[in-house]
């Protein structure tokens, strides 16, 4: 196992969203999703199904879909009437231009125990796609629009109702020569503690206050 590279191919990672019309084959795609799938996973069965957008008449209902929602969700609002227009078909070009979309889903449960559970599952299963795809020159846009809280939404796209929608991923090649952004992380020490000085901390504030 080359440990290394594994730290190498996180730390690199950045999220792609320049388009590329450059192709993905299904069976590249069913590669990636076998890999990711050896996430860890509580349950006994593997939490994540995922809904693939590729053909051009998917992308369009895709899309059709999306605008729909951003309607009935007022999305539209925190543009002046001059702008709104323009905001719109910027939004549809670009869902339109992605080449492929995976919908990926978790199970809703009532117990909040196995909901957080099937959420931090699935969760690793997208990041093990991101990187696995990373490693492949391709990049992926995990996103969480508002689109995915909306129930008729979720049902226009084939998501049952007992299943939430945990992201979005835009998909495609990475053209060379891209300009990768920066990314930037606070040092550890930021934003974590040892037990007893996070205790120490919380008891100095209450004597504070």
């Amino acid at each position: 196992m080359d440990r290394e590279s594994i730290q190498q191919t996180i730390r690199e990672r950045r999220t792609i969203r320049t388009l590329s019309d450059q192709e993905i084959s299904i069976d590249i795609i069913n590669e990636l999703l076998e890999s990711a799938s050896y996430a860890p996973y509580h349950s006994k069965n593997e939490p994540w199904e995922v809904i693939i957008v590729k053909t051009l008449q998917d992308r369009q209902l895709f899309v059709e879909k999306i605008m729909e929602s951003y309607d009935r969700l007022n999305s539209w609002a925190r543009y002046d009437q001059q702008n709104q227009g323009s905001a719109r078909k910027k939004t549809q070009d670009y869902f339109l231009n992605v080449p492929l979309t995976l919908i990926v889903t978790a199970p809703i449960n009532e117990s909040p125990k196995k909901n957080l559970e099937a959420i931090g599952a699935v969760s690793a299963f997208i990041q093990n796609f991101q990187l696995v795809a990373w490693s492949k020159q391709i990049g992926v846009t995990w996103r969480t629009i508002p689109v995915i809280f909306d129930e008729a939404f979720k049902q226009e796209i084939g998501v049952v109702a007992d299943r939430q929608i945990i992201g979005l991923l835009s998909v495609n090649r990475i053209d060379e020569p891209i300009k990768l952004p920066t990314s930037y992380r606070k040092p550890v020490t930021h934003w974590s503690a040892h037990l007893s000085e996070k205790l120490k901390g919380m008891s100095e504030s209450d004597e504070i206050s």
